[in-house]
């Protein structure tokens, strides 16, 4: 099934293209070894039966150690012996010399001395929680365990960080360990990116897309609020422009909003791009990289954003993208493009051809088949 018609996020679209990517390549074996975090268990289209041997009193003492020196429970979740036993005596088994392991939640199975260990990261969480989490609080107990156990990451030969911000915090921390090597992967979903690009035309109406994928997530929920709270009924009805809120979990309202169209989650982005002309994304997010945002720059669709959701990527602002901060700022963009749609046509224009040159389909393949 193709991603783009499956109803998950852009962490898991990552992962899946990720794989279909290394499946891709010649002269590559892949093999795919899930972790079922809830059931602390491992799948794998190898027979386990094959394993008879137990490990030595070295790979013993380093799962303890390396358990030990994982502060954050996220890393520890199917950290077992049982499994970390298996993913060693599968490495050994089928001689595999290189080892991915994606997000915090499968790093600590890198930790071995028989396969090159290449990270994939798709948030620096030490500062993605502070974000992340509501209560202060706990925010920045979250924070600290991260920190404490970051060391994990830095311990891959290779971290396939996904924003250049992202990278100049691995970088800064990790800058007294030369053998660490950081590229900038994007969104790897985006290597299946094909030109559906439509030119603005707006007869009457504006329609401006808001797209949150699940709305339990915070800074998802944030962002639905500030917009809510900040774009009134009363200012899309009297300058004709309609909002189009997508997602899942949207939070319910007891009001009625004029102009604001809820339509849950659709699985067709292209129809998406093809009914809004533009989309609106503010900031609550310092880590990562959001789909919601690089999409639509992709696509060559106008974006209305904090520079700052845009994780250090070089696009400049009124060149690939009309810059927005405060309310009033969301405002004004939007009725300076309902009064110069031919410039808003070449911004769009501008943001995918740059898109393609900084996250398109060849730099994606470029660095995955640099880390090799």
């Amino acid at each position: 099934m193709p991603l783009s018609n499956v109803a998950i996020g852009a962490e898991e679209k990552d992962l899946h293209a990720g794989i279909n990517l290394l499946q891709s390549l010649n002269d590559l074996n892949v093999f795919v070894i899930k972790i079922d975090l809830k059931q602390k268990t491992i799948h794998c289209e190898i027979d386990s039966q094959k394993f008879a041997q137990q490990l030595s009193w070295k790979d013993r003492i380093k799962f303890l150690v390396i358990k030990l020196g994982a502060f954050d429970n996220a890393m520890r979740q199917a950290y077992t012996y049982e499994n970390y036993k298996l993913v060693i005596q599968i490495i050994k088994f089928m001689k595999i010399n290189t080892v991915f392991t994606n997000t915090t939640s499968t790093v600590l199975f890198g930790r071995q001395s028989y396969a090159k260990h290449v990270f994939r990261s798709v948030s620096f969480e030490p500062i993605y929680v502070l974000k992340a989490v509501d209560n202060i609080v706990v925010a920045l107990v979250h924070s600290l365990l991260k920190i404490l156990s970051i060391h994990n990451e830095l311990s891959a030969k290779i971290i396939l960080s996904i924003s250049p911000r992202d990278a100049k915090y691995y970088r800064i921390i990790s800058s007294k360990k030369k053998k660490n090597k950081i590229l900038v992967l994007p969104l790897r979903q985006f290597y299946l990116h094909k030109k559906i690009r439509k030119l603005i035309s707006i007869k009457s109406t504006l329609e401006i897309g808001f797209l949150g994928s699940t709305y339990n997530v915070l800074h998802n929920r944030k962002s639905f609020e500030f917009i809510l709270s900040n774009i009134s009924s009363e200012f899309l009805s009297k300058n004709n422009v309609n909002l189009n809120v997508y997602g899942r979990k949207i939070p319910k309202s007891n009001k009625k909003f004029r102009n604001i169209k809820i339509h849950n989650w659709i699985a067709n982005i292209e129809e998406i791009y093809k009914t809004n002309h533009c989309f609106l994304v503010p900031y609550f997010l310092g880590s990562g990289m959001q789909s919601k945002v690089f999409e639509p720059l992709l696509a060559g669709k106008l974006l209305i954003c904090d520079p700052r959701v845009l994780s250090g990527y070089s696009f400049k602002p009124y060149e690939h993208f009309i810059p927005a901060q405060s309310p009033d700022d969301f405002l004004n963009a939007i009725l300076w493009i309902k009064s110069n749609v031919l410039k808003a046509n070449q911004i769009g224009r501008a943001a995918a051809k740059e898109s393609i040159r900084l996250i398109g389909p060849n730099v994606i393949y470029k660095q995955i088949t640099e880390s090799i």
